[in-house]
C-alpha cells in the first residue's frame, strides 16, 4: 500500500482511504464505519486484495501514441492512420471477460478528402453487448482525394471486379 489517510470520528468511527499500485495499475479503497483500528486495516486489505485478484485493467489506447488504421475510398492513400486525444483504459471483473468486446467502428471505407485531426472512427467497448464507453479516433494527417479520372477508373474497377 502506497497511499493512506486514516480517520476517526465519533459518528463515523474508524475510516481509511488506501491506495495500492501493482505494475501500471492503481486501485483505491475507501471504507468507514469500522469499530476498531485493526478491523479498519484488515477490511481495507481485503478490499484491495479482492480488487487486484478479481478485476483486470486493459490499456485500449494511449493519448497521441496508439495508431489505428482505417480504410479509405478514392484517396491518395488506401489507409489513413488515426489516434486518440486521451488515454483510454477500462477495468472489468474477470468473470465478465467472456462478454468483453472492443471494436473500431467507422462508416467505411472513409471517403476522401480527410483533414488532419478530423474524427474518422470510434473505439467502442462493450460488456455483454452493453456499451461501456466510446472514444473518438482522429486522423493523423491530411489525405487528399485522387483526381477525377482516377476516381472514375477506381469506381468502374470496383463495380466490375469488386476490388478497389
Amino acid at each position: 500500500v502506497d497511499g493512506i489517510k486514516t480517520g476517526h470520528l465519533a459518528v463515523e468511527e474508524y475510516s481509511l482511504a488506501s491506495s495500492i499500485k501493482k505494475d501500471t495499475r492503481r486501485l483505491i479503497a475507501v471504507g468507514s464505519g469500522f469499530k476498531t483500528n485493526a478491523l479498519r486495516a484488515s477490511q481495507s486489505r481485503k478490499l484491495l486484495t479482492w480488487g487486484l485478484t478479481n478485476t483486470v485493467t486493459f490499456e485500449i489506447s494511449k493519448k497521441n501514441e496508439t495508431i489505428f488504421e482505417v480504410d479509405t475510398w478514392l484517396g491518395k492513400k488506401k489507409i489513413t492512420r488515426g489516434y486518440t486525444k486521451e488515454d483510454f483504459y477500462t477495468t472489468i471483473t474477470k468473470k465478465d471477460l467472456r462478454g468483453f468486446e472492443i471494436f473500431l467502428e467507422y462508416g467505411g471505407p472513409i471517403k476522401e478528402p480527410i483533414e488532419k485531426d478530423e474524427e474518422i472512427a470510434l473505439i467502442k467497448v462493450y460488456n455483454k453487448k452493453e456499451l461501456i464507453r466510446s472514444v473518438p479516433v482522429y486522423a493523423v494527417e491530411k489525405v487528399k482525394k485522387i483526381n477525377f479520372l482516377s476516381s472514375i477508373l477506381t469506381s468502374l474497377n470496383y463495380m466490375i471486379w469488386g476490388d478497389a
